[in-house]
């Protein structure tokens, strides 16, 4: 191991059931919180191969939508329907190369099956997506397998959700992961065989939060996103080509922090190659008083199995990093 990373092993708490499609198939994750009954919140994950998971914190299935090859997944609450406002998902689909939409019920906690729209992105092959908020407006993006990038700004309509581009860019290779900072309007995105972008969604400019070849970051470079207590922010990044996650101090100028590694405990597996993550700060009840962390796990053991979900306390990694309360 490298002398400048700082690395720690954690256990996954729960995990969930397996896709129901053997090879690679499960990629990633995004985590609803309810806040009227916070162990009731949900994970939605995308199992690539032809649908959508909807998962309880104990990892068992409470929905499960057929259809489409969803990649990347994200969700927002808040968005303005015409009939008020409702959580929005929104996943990546190699389907069509689209970004396709569902509006997922809060009060119910219910994802509706069928999709509210569709926006075209005119990529050969989309990858990546991620959804954002800034300020009042909406935005939706996705990158594809030559490094494109493309954001729409999104909102409901009499007649269904109208989208319009906003912004265009091309980073030359392959661009998955991402994540939108609704407090900057930064955009970050992972491109894999290069490093971590940070983009400025309001002017524009772009600037190389690290980049492969110093011990840090190896490819491939996956998933991406923030843990935000409204006093600390931290940037994660999956380092799919290590199995372990790089930890980033948004408020430090992107200043490294450490990285964490999810080992096998008795009962659950360990963690390797992860595609997405995502990551909520909030209280989600005694397992995960601190935050949530889940992890898509490429090979799935202990039993052997198709892939899956990890759900990892931030607690945990908090503790052994010793990351400020």
């Amino acid at each position: 191991m490298p002398s400048n990373i700082n690395l720690v092993e954690v256990h996954a708490t729960a995990e969930t059931t397996p896709v129901n499609s053997n090879g690679d198939a499960a990629d990633d994750p995004a985590i609803w919180y309810n806040a009227a009954n916070p162990i009731n919140s949900k994970i939605i994950g995308t199992q690539k191969k032809g649908g959508i998971y909807v998962y309880n914190l104990d990892g068992t299935i409470a929905q499960e939508i057929i259809g489409g090859k969803p990649n990347n997944a994200d969700l927002r609450k808040d968005f303005s329907f015409t009939d008020g406002k409702d959580v929005i998902v929104g996943a990546s689909d190699r389907i069509d190369n689209s970004i396709v939409l569902w509006r997922f019920i809060q009060k119910d906690a219910y994802l509706i099956p069928n999709p509210i729209a569709r926006i075209k992105t005119d990529f050969t092959e989309v990858y990546g997506f991620c959804l954002g908020q800034i300020g009042d407006d909406f935005y939706a993006v996705a990158t594809s397998k030559v490094g494109d990038i493309k954001a729409f700004k999104i909102k409901a309509g009499d007649s269904g959700i109208i989208s319009e581009k906003v912004f265009e860019k091309s980073l030359g290779s392959i661009a998955e992961g991402c994540v939108i900072d609704d407090k900057t309007g930064h955009l970050y995105v992972s491109q894999e065989l290069v490093g971590l972008w940070d983009i400025n969604l309001k002017d524009n400019s772009t600037n190389l939060v690290e980049k492969i070849g110093n011990g840090r970051l190896v490819a491939d470079v996956e998933g991406v996103s923030i843990w935000d207590d409204g006093k600390h922010r931290y940037l994660v990044v999956s380092v799919q080509g290590d199995s372990r996650f790089n930890i980033y101090d948004i408020n430090q100028q992107h200043q490294y922090i450490g990285s964490f590694r999810v080992v096998a405990s008795e009962k659950i597996d360990g963690v390797t190659t992860t595609d997405g993550i995502d990551i909520s700060a909030h209280n989600f009840g005694p397992n995960y008083p601190e935050g949530l962390v889940v992890v898509q796990d490429d090979i799935n053991t202990m039993p052997d199995a198709t892939q899956n979900f990890k759900l990892v306390s931030w607690r945990e990694i908090k503790e052994k990093l010793g990351l400020k309360p």
